[in-house]
Protein backbone atom coordinates (compact mmCIF):
# COMPACT_ATOMS: atom_id res chain seq x y z
CA UNK A 1 0.00 0.00 0.00
CA UNK A 2 1.14 3.25 -0.97
CA UNK A 3 2.00 5.95 1.79
CA UNK A 4 0.20 9.30 2.56
CA UNK A 5 3.47 10.72 1.53
CA UNK A 6 3.68 8.56 -1.88
CA UNK A 7 -0.10 9.56 -2.60
CA UNK A 8 0.63 13.04 -1.94
CA UNK A 9 3.30 13.28 -4.44
CA UNK A 10 0.56 13.28 -7.49
CA UNK A 11 -0.32 16.62 -8.83
CA UNK A 12 -2.94 17.31 -11.51
CA UNK A 13 -2.19 18.02 -15.32
CA UNK A 14 -0.76 21.60 -15.41
CA UNK A 15 -1.53 24.30 -18.42
CA UNK A 16 2.20 25.83 -19.34
CA UNK A 17 4.14 22.05 -19.56
CA UNK A 18 1.12 20.95 -21.60
CA UNK A 19 1.07 23.50 -23.98
CA UNK A 20 5.14 23.09 -24.09
CA UNK A 21 4.91 19.63 -25.09
CA UNK A 22 2.49 20.20 -27.54
CA UNK A 23 4.56 22.68 -29.40
CA UNK A 24 7.84 20.90 -29.07
CA UNK A 25 6.01 17.48 -30.56
CA UNK A 26 4.64 19.18 -33.49
CA UNK A 27 8.25 21.42 -34.45
CA UNK A 28 9.58 17.76 -34.01
CA UNK A 29 7.18 16.46 -36.70
CA UNK A 30 6.11 18.68 -39.09
CA UNK A 31 5.00 15.98 -41.32
CA UNK A 32 1.40 16.24 -38.33
CA UNK A 33 0.45 19.48 -40.22
CA UNK A 34 -0.03 17.76 -43.56
CA UNK A 35 -3.61 17.31 -43.54
CA UNK A 36 -4.50 20.71 -42.72
CA UNK A 37 -2.63 22.29 -44.90
CA UNK A 38 -3.61 20.25 -47.96
CA UNK A 39 -7.32 20.81 -47.18
CA UNK A 40 -6.59 24.73 -46.96
CA UNK A 41 -4.55 24.63 -49.91
CA UNK A 42 -7.85 22.77 -51.99
CA UNK A 43 -9.85 25.26 -50.71
CA UNK A 44 -7.65 28.37 -51.45
CA UNK A 45 -6.30 27.16 -54.86
CA UNK A 46 -9.16 24.43 -55.44
CA UNK A 47 -12.79 24.65 -57.67
CA UNK A 48 -15.48 26.75 -56.09
CA UNK A 49 -18.59 24.61 -55.45
CA UNK A 50 -21.60 27.29 -55.42
CA UNK A 51 -24.91 26.98 -54.70
CA UNK A 52 -25.98 30.84 -54.75
CA UNK A 53 -27.87 30.49 -58.56
CA UNK A 54 -30.07 27.32 -56.68
CA UNK A 55 -30.87 29.03 -53.87
CA UNK A 56 -31.13 32.35 -54.53
CA UNK A 57 -34.92 32.35 -56.45
CA UNK A 58 -36.11 29.75 -53.66
CA UNK A 59 -34.72 32.49 -51.01
CA UNK A 60 -36.64 35.38 -53.22
CA UNK A 61 -39.90 33.39 -53.80
CA UNK A 62 -40.19 32.93 -49.67
CA UNK A 63 -39.59 36.45 -48.95
CA UNK A 64 -42.21 37.19 -51.88
CA UNK A 65 -44.86 34.69 -50.12
CA UNK A 66 -44.09 36.35 -46.57
CA UNK A 67 -44.38 39.90 -47.64
CA UNK A 68 -47.70 39.19 -49.00
CA UNK A 69 -49.11 38.33 -45.55
CA UNK A 70 -47.09 40.02 -43.09
CA UNK A 71 -47.40 43.83 -42.28
CA UNK A 72 -44.87 46.29 -43.38
CA UNK A 73 -42.45 45.96 -40.48
CA UNK A 74 -42.22 42.04 -40.82
CA UNK A 75 -42.08 42.18 -44.17
CA UNK A 76 -39.00 44.60 -44.27
CA UNK A 77 -37.19 42.36 -41.62
CA UNK A 78 -37.74 39.31 -43.67
CA UNK A 79 -36.77 40.80 -46.82
CA UNK A 80 -33.58 42.48 -44.90
CA UNK A 81 -32.31 38.99 -43.70
CA UNK A 82 -33.28 37.34 -47.01
CA UNK A 83 -30.92 39.75 -48.58
CA UNK A 84 -28.15 38.90 -46.30
CA UNK A 85 -28.39 35.24 -46.87
CA UNK A 86 -28.10 35.66 -50.71
CA UNK A 87 -24.94 37.76 -50.27
CA UNK A 88 -23.44 35.03 -48.28
CA UNK A 89 -24.51 32.29 -50.53
CA UNK A 90 -22.51 34.19 -53.20
CA UNK A 91 -19.64 33.77 -51.00
CA UNK A 92 -20.12 30.50 -49.80
CA UNK A 93 -18.42 27.13 -51.06
CA UNK A 94 -20.03 24.06 -50.62
CA UNK A 95 -16.23 22.54 -50.38
CA UNK A 96 -16.09 24.16 -47.18
CA UNK A 97 -18.04 21.47 -45.74
CA UNK A 98 -14.89 19.44 -45.32
CA UNK A 99 -14.69 20.96 -42.22
CA UNK A 100 -16.63 19.19 -39.97
CA UNK A 101 -16.79 19.94 -36.03
CA UNK A 102 -16.31 18.88 -33.11
CA UNK A 103 -13.99 16.24 -35.34
CA UNK A 104 -12.29 17.33 -37.73
CA UNK A 105 -9.17 19.31 -39.42
CA UNK A 106 -8.67 22.85 -38.60
CA UNK A 107 -9.00 24.68 -41.56
CA UNK A 108 -8.08 29.05 -42.06
CA UNK A 109 -9.88 29.05 -45.53
CA UNK A 110 -13.08 27.38 -44.76
CA UNK A 111 -14.61 30.50 -43.86
CA UNK A 112 -13.18 32.95 -46.28
CA UNK A 113 -13.92 33.18 -49.79
CA UNK A 114 -11.26 32.79 -51.98
CA UNK A 115 -12.36 34.92 -55.03
CA UNK A 116 -9.20 35.42 -56.50
CA UNK A 117 -6.10 33.42 -55.83
CA UNK A 118 -2.21 33.93 -57.14
CA UNK A 119 -3.18 32.33 -60.34
CA UNK A 120 -6.14 34.30 -61.10
CA UNK A 121 -9.90 33.35 -60.63
CA UNK A 122 -10.22 30.20 -59.17
CA UNK A 123 -12.47 27.54 -61.28
CA UNK A 124 -16.17 27.51 -60.37
CA UNK A 125 -18.51 24.83 -60.46
CA UNK A 126 -22.14 25.70 -60.24
CA UNK A 127 -24.15 23.14 -58.75
CA UNK A 128 -27.47 23.36 -60.39
CA UNK A 129 -30.21 20.92 -58.78
CA UNK A 130 -30.91 20.25 -55.31
CA UNK A 131 -30.10 16.56 -55.40
CA UNK A 132 -26.65 17.42 -56.14
CA UNK A 133 -25.94 20.49 -53.94
CA UNK A 134 -26.95 16.75 -51.28
CA UNK A 135 -24.96 14.59 -52.73
CA UNK A 136 -21.74 16.87 -52.81
CA UNK A 137 -22.52 17.85 -49.42
CA UNK A 138 -22.69 14.60 -48.08
CA UNK A 139 -19.37 13.90 -49.64
CA UNK A 140 -18.04 16.53 -48.28
CA UNK A 141 -18.54 15.58 -45.06
CA UNK A 142 -17.87 12.12 -45.06
CA UNK A 143 -14.38 13.11 -46.58
CA UNK A 144 -14.04 15.78 -44.14
CA UNK A 145 -15.39 13.54 -41.39
CA UNK A 146 -12.75 10.87 -42.04
CA UNK A 147 -9.98 13.06 -42.90
CA UNK A 148 -10.33 14.47 -39.06
CA UNK A 149 -10.72 10.60 -37.47
CA UNK A 150 -6.94 10.10 -39.36
CA UNK A 151 -5.58 13.26 -37.80
CA UNK A 152 -6.65 12.64 -34.30
CA UNK A 153 -5.49 9.40 -34.55
CA UNK A 154 -2.39 10.43 -35.73
CA UNK A 155 -2.02 12.57 -33.13
CA UNK A 156 -2.78 10.58 -30.11
CA UNK A 157 -0.39 8.05 -31.66
CA UNK A 158 2.36 10.58 -31.77
CA UNK A 159 2.04 12.40 -28.59
CA UNK A 160 3.11 9.65 -26.43
CA UNK A 161 6.49 9.06 -25.25
CA UNK A 162 6.59 6.11 -27.90
CA UNK A 163 4.76 6.15 -31.39
CA UNK A 164 2.03 3.60 -31.59
CA UNK A 165 2.08 1.78 -35.55
CA UNK A 166 -1.17 2.84 -37.22
CA UNK A 167 -3.93 0.03 -37.40
CA UNK A 168 -6.90 0.12 -39.96
CA UNK A 169 -9.15 -1.80 -37.85
CA UNK A 170 -8.32 0.24 -34.62
CA UNK A 171 -9.08 3.28 -37.13
CA UNK A 172 -12.60 2.27 -38.29
CA UNK A 173 -13.72 1.36 -34.81
CA UNK A 174 -12.90 5.18 -33.58
CA UNK A 175 -14.26 6.72 -36.35
CA UNK A 176 -17.08 4.27 -35.43
CA UNK A 177 -17.36 5.56 -32.36
CA UNK A 178 -17.03 9.43 -33.16
CA UNK A 179 -19.90 8.88 -35.87
CA UNK A 180 -22.19 7.46 -32.84
CA UNK A 181 -20.53 10.63 -30.31
CA UNK A 182 -21.72 13.57 -32.70
CA UNK A 183 -25.32 11.95 -33.83
CA UNK A 184 -25.39 11.70 -29.68
CA UNK A 185 -24.18 15.39 -29.39
CA UNK A 186 -26.62 16.47 -31.90
CA UNK A 187 -30.13 14.89 -31.39
CA UNK A 188 -29.43 15.85 -27.02
CA UNK A 189 -29.09 19.67 -28.22
CA UNK A 190 -32.09 19.11 -30.70
CA UNK A 191 -34.20 17.90 -27.80
CA UNK A 192 -33.48 20.50 -25.41
CA UNK A 193 -34.00 23.52 -28.05
CA UNK A 194 -37.18 22.20 -29.05
CA UNK A 195 -38.67 23.07 -25.49
CA UNK A 196 -35.99 25.84 -24.87
CA UNK A 197 -36.79 27.65 -28.04
CA UNK A 198 -40.71 27.78 -27.39
CA UNK A 199 -39.95 28.63 -23.51
CA UNK A 200 -37.41 32.01 -24.78
CA UNK A 201 -40.24 32.63 -27.76
CA UNK A 202 -43.00 33.16 -24.98
CA UNK A 203 -40.91 34.99 -22.86
CA UNK A 204 -40.04 37.31 -25.24
CA UNK A 205 -43.59 37.96 -26.03
CA UNK A 206 -44.14 38.75 -22.72
CA UNK A 207 -40.66 40.82 -22.51
CA UNK A 208 -37.90 40.92 -24.88
CA UNK A 209 -35.49 41.31 -21.60
CA UNK A 210 -36.82 38.15 -20.32
CA UNK A 211 -36.32 36.63 -23.38
CA UNK A 212 -32.55 37.51 -23.44
CA UNK A 213 -32.33 36.15 -19.62
CA UNK A 214 -34.00 33.08 -20.77
CA UNK A 215 -31.33 32.48 -24.03
CA UNK A 216 -28.34 32.96 -21.74
CA UNK A 217 -29.42 30.18 -18.93
CA UNK A 218 -29.98 27.91 -22.11
CA UNK A 219 -26.84 28.50 -23.64
CA UNK A 220 -25.74 28.07 -20.27
CA UNK A 221 -27.21 24.87 -19.26
CA UNK A 222 -25.74 23.58 -22.59
CA UNK A 223 -22.03 24.55 -21.91
CA UNK A 224 -22.71 23.05 -18.47
CA UNK A 225 -23.88 20.16 -19.97
CA UNK A 226 -21.55 19.33 -22.92
CA UNK A 227 -18.02 21.00 -22.07
CA UNK A 228 -16.96 18.04 -19.28
CA UNK A 229 -17.54 15.69 -22.16
CA UNK A 230 -14.82 17.93 -23.88
CA UNK A 231 -12.31 15.09 -23.87
CA UNK A 232 -14.49 12.05 -25.34
CA UNK A 233 -12.91 11.53 -28.30
CA UNK A 234 -9.14 11.93 -26.64
CA UNK A 235 -10.55 8.87 -24.96
CA UNK A 236 -11.76 6.93 -28.27
CA UNK A 237 -8.58 8.05 -29.95
CA UNK A 238 -6.13 6.82 -27.03
CA UNK A 239 -7.92 3.07 -27.08
CA UNK A 240 -10.80 2.75 -25.35
CA UNK A 241 -13.53 1.02 -27.10
CA UNK A 242 -16.20 1.75 -25.37
CA UNK A 243 -18.62 5.39 -25.92
CA UNK A 244 -20.09 5.34 -22.30
CA UNK A 245 -16.64 5.01 -20.98
CA UNK A 246 -14.73 7.29 -22.50
CA UNK A 247 -17.49 9.99 -21.94
CA UNK A 248 -17.75 9.26 -18.29
CA UNK A 249 -13.47 9.58 -18.26
CA UNK A 250 -14.04 12.77 -19.86
CA UNK A 251 -16.42 14.31 -17.27
CA UNK A 252 -14.91 12.82 -14.39
CA UNK A 253 -11.43 14.29 -15.56
CA UNK A 254 -13.26 17.51 -15.71
CA UNK A 255 -15.13 17.72 -12.96
CA UNK A 256 -12.58 16.74 -10.60
CA UNK A 257 -10.12 19.24 -12.27
CA UNK A 258 -12.56 21.78 -13.41
CA UNK A 259 -10.72 25.11 -12.96
CA UNK A 260 -7.35 23.26 -14.51
CA UNK A 261 -9.75 22.24 -17.48
CA UNK A 262 -11.00 25.23 -18.04
CA UNK A 263 -8.22 27.38 -18.08
CA UNK A 264 -6.44 24.98 -20.60
CA UNK A 265 -9.79 25.16 -23.05
CA UNK A 266 -9.94 29.02 -22.81
CA UNK A 267 -6.00 29.25 -22.93
CA UNK A 268 -6.38 26.98 -25.75
CA UNK A 269 -9.34 29.23 -27.18
CA UNK A 270 -7.43 32.39 -27.22
CA UNK A 271 -4.37 31.60 -28.73
CA UNK A 272 -5.94 30.17 -31.81
CA UNK A 273 -8.69 32.76 -32.05
CA UNK A 274 -5.18 35.73 -31.25
CA UNK A 275 -3.33 34.19 -34.26
CA UNK A 276 -6.22 34.07 -36.43
CA UNK A 277 -6.51 37.39 -36.69
CA UNK A 278 -2.59 37.56 -37.84
CA UNK A 279 -2.63 34.62 -40.51
CA UNK A 280 -5.79 36.45 -42.31
CA UNK A 281 -4.34 39.61 -42.62
CA UNK A 282 -2.81 38.78 -46.36
CA UNK A 283 -5.65 38.51 -49.20
CA UNK A 284 -6.06 35.32 -50.87
CA UNK A 285 -4.26 36.68 -53.93
CA UNK A 286 -1.05 36.47 -52.44
CA UNK A 287 1.49 33.78 -51.92
CA UNK A 288 1.62 35.46 -48.39
CA UNK A 289 -1.71 33.50 -47.91
CA UNK A 290 0.07 30.13 -47.63
CA UNK A 291 2.49 31.55 -44.85
CA UNK A 292 -0.90 32.40 -42.65
CA UNK A 293 -1.45 28.11 -43.90
CA UNK A 294 1.32 26.91 -42.53
CA UNK A 295 1.32 29.26 -39.36
CA UNK A 296 -2.49 28.13 -38.65
CA UNK A 297 -1.71 24.51 -39.37
CA UNK A 298 1.12 24.61 -37.42
CA UNK A 299 -0.75 26.34 -34.11
CA UNK A 300 -3.84 24.30 -33.84
CA UNK A 301 -1.82 20.94 -34.54
CA UNK A 302 -0.02 22.11 -31.45
CA UNK A 303 -3.05 22.75 -29.64
CA UNK A 304 -4.52 19.78 -30.42
CA UNK A 305 -1.15 17.65 -29.69
CA UNK A 306 -1.05 19.89 -26.15
CA UNK A 307 -4.58 18.44 -25.46
CA UNK A 308 -4.17 15.05 -25.52
CA UNK A 309 -0.51 15.32 -23.56
CA UNK A 310 -2.57 17.03 -20.99
CA UNK A 311 -5.34 14.50 -20.69
CA UNK A 312 -2.66 11.57 -20.74
CA UNK A 313 -1.27 13.40 -17.63
CA UNK A 314 -5.17 14.12 -16.11
CA UNK A 315 -5.30 10.24 -16.82
CA UNK A 316 -2.73 9.22 -14.64
CA UNK A 317 -3.69 12.04 -12.09
CA UNK A 318 -7.41 10.63 -12.39
CA UNK A 319 -6.35 6.61 -11.64
CA UNK A 320 -3.67 8.07 -8.70
CA UNK A 321 -6.77 9.51 -7.22
CA UNK A 322 -9.12 6.83 -7.40
CA UNK A 323 -6.25 4.85 -5.69
CA UNK A 324 -5.71 7.44 -3.19
CA UNK A 325 -9.49 7.40 -2.45
CA UNK A 326 -9.62 3.12 -2.55
CA UNK A 327 -7.11 3.07 0.20
CA UNK A 328 -8.36 5.75 2.52
CA UNK A 329 -11.56 3.72 2.33
CA UNK A 330 -9.73 1.14 3.30
CA UNK A 331 -7.75 2.69 6.11
CA UNK A 332 -11.12 3.75 7.15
Amino acid sequence: MASEADMNLITPPRLIPALSAGFNTVAGKVYLIILPVLLDVFLWLGPQFRIDRLFTPLLTEYANTISRFASAEIAQQVNDLTALWIESLKTYNLASALQTFPIGLPSLMANRMSDLTPFGQPAVLEINSFSSAFGWWVLFLVIGFLMGCLFLNTLARSSGETPIKFEFKAFLVQSGLCAVFILTILFAVFLISLPASAIVSLLAMINASLGSIALLAVLFLLIWLFIPLIFTPHSIFLGQRNLLVSALTSVRLVRNHLTGSSLFLVAAILIAQGMDILWKIPPTSSWLTLVGILGHAFIYTSLLTASFIYFRSGLRWLMELIKQQSARMVQA
